[in-house]
């Protein structure tokens, strides 16, 4: 986008930019989002910024009205670039330089540390080293505001060394002190108690619908779903915990429990609940492209697009795709259930009731002997394929990568269709466009006059709705169901 869709947008206060860039006013060196309240600037005065992090690089620090900080997912801007770039983003964003440095970082993506610096700087302007910092404490300040831990556990939650190492940066960064930060707060309904975070959402949400579709496909011993709750066990390097979210309708925000043994694994888990209930899409954009089809407009909750579950963990959901290939969903979700209880990995005997065990990663689900629980020889085999390439990293679970690499990876396995690479894509990976046309929900919904179009047919319907089809599938699923009740 150029400086005049950005300048149209600041001066309409557009709330549907906030995130997508940055505006910082020269005479107060304050950075703001889009749709700040503040009285409107003049244009002369005004620079922008693609992230947030352009900003605080440049000197400016955030505005205390729209709080572009906070109250932005920052990760959702115009960053561009290199696909490594991608990658090392999302390992920073869900919290590895907490538990490792630089140089493990660039190891973990094949390249060198002095390799890694190059392709930020030259994508970004700034280094990684940097964007970490940036980043640990834009989360020490959501924890400062939205939860009730102390400073000492916000620094470790955050990845700062220390205390004293957390006070110097924030206040750098920010021109105050945690402390201050801290005493700031007027909100006393803000303080929800130790252990407690808040995610806020925009109004429509319909937290009851994500629930009644995780509840169909919750693993029996991993996952707990009641009316108004989502829980589960989850490990995270050597961090082993549980949370549970709730739904605060006053606040329009997610009430986010977590209890580990480790709080450093405090921004995965944040960032990782966000992608599960879906909070960061910009629908406007979606509604626009898909309501003008009149059968997916028959699948939208009250005129509105269904929200993507992005699973928790993609090898889980891996390993439930294959269980899911030509059997109901109640069947694969008791295979996986049954998988669960052989493995045994059980959580603490003090965890809520359900919570009993962790789902195993690959490494040991490659050493678990799968017969007798009721899953066939042929799936067997795919499981322990798709396993081991996933082990030795042949196949990458990673978001960041393009759908036609993870396709190639992931079908040459044998075992894995059509099927199963886009459902994986969709629901494991988070790819938005990715669409699983020989899916027979998707095929009910298109039937017509009892007549099923082919799978030629399907995809050739689908190309408008591009690029958005994993929504569209969600639209023909409701329908789908809408179908058979009548």
């Amino acid at each position: 986008m150029d400086n005049s869709v950005y300048h149209t947008a600041r001066i309409t206060k557009d709330k549907s930019f906030d995130g997508k860039f940055f505006f910082g006013v020269k005479t107060t060196k304050i950075f703001c989002r889009p749709s700040c309240p503040a009285p409107v600037a003049k244009e002369e005065n005004v620079v922008y910024f693609d992230t947030v992090f352009e900003a605080l690089e440049q000197g400016f620090r955030p505005c205390l009205r729209c709080r572009p900080d906070v109250n932005v997912e920052y990760y959702n801007g115009n960053i561009d670039g290199a696909s490594i770039v991608s990658s090392a983003l999302e390992m920073i964003y869900n919290g590895y330089l907490n538990y490792n440095s630089i140089k493990d970082l660039a190891k973990e993506l094949f390249i060198s540390a002095r390799h890694l610096r190059k392709l930020f700087v030259e994508n970004l302007g700034i280094p990684p080293i940097k964007i970490a910092k940036y980043h640990k404490s834009i989360f020490a300040k959501k924890l400062l505001l939205f939860s009730d831990l102390s400073i000492t556990e916000i620094a470790s939650a955050a990845g700062f060394g220390s205390t004293r190492q957390f006070n110097d940066v924030f206040k750098e960064i920010f021109g105050v002190t945690p402390t201050m930060v801290r005493k700031g707060i007027t909100d006393k309904e803000n303080n929800y108690g130790k252990m407690k975070l808040l995610i806020y959402y925009e109004e429509p949400f319909n937290f009851n619908k994500i629930l009644s579709f995780m509840k169909d496909r919750a693993i029996k011993g991993i996952e707990t779903i009641t009316e108004n709750t989502y829980g589960r066990t989850f490990r995270i390097n050597d961090t082993r915990g549980y949370f549970i979210v709730t739904n605060n309708t006053k606040k329009s925000a997610l009430e986010l429990n977590i209890n580990c043994d480790d709080i450093r694994c405090y921004m995965a888990i944040y960032n990782k609940v966000r992608r599960m209930f879906d909070i960061d899409r910009d629908f406007k954009v979606i509604r626009e492209k898909l309501s003008k089809d009149e059968i997916l407009l028959k699948g939208m909750e009250g005129g509105q697009v269904p929200r993507l579950p992005v699973a928790f963990d993609a090898f889980e959901l891996t390993i439930r795709a294959i269980l899911g290939q030509q059997i109901t969903v109640k069947a694969a979700t008791t295979l996986a259930g049954r998988i669960v209880e052989k493995t045994a990995i059980k959580s603490s005997p003090n965890y809520p009731e359900g919570l009993d065990y962790f789902f195993p990663n690959p490494w040991e689900l490659q050493s678990v002997d799968l017969d007798g629980i009721g899953i066939t020889k042929t799936r067997q085999a795919t499981i322990k394929a798709a396993t081991s390439s996933i082990a030795n990293k042949s196949i990458s679970l990673s978001a960041n990568q393009s759908f036609e690499e993870f396709y190639k990876d992931f079908s040459a396995i044998k075992g894995i269709g059509d099927w199963t690479v886009n459902y994986v894509a969709m629901r494991g990976l988070g790819m938005v466009d990715s669409f699983p046309f020989k899916d027979l929900g998707v095929i009910k919904a298109l039937t017509k006059d009892d007549i099923k179009p082919s799978p030629k047919q399907i995809v050739e319907m689908a190309e408008k709705w591009r690029p958005y089809r994993a929504y569209a599938t969600l639209c023909l699923w409701n329908y789908a169901i809408k179908k058979g009740r009548t």
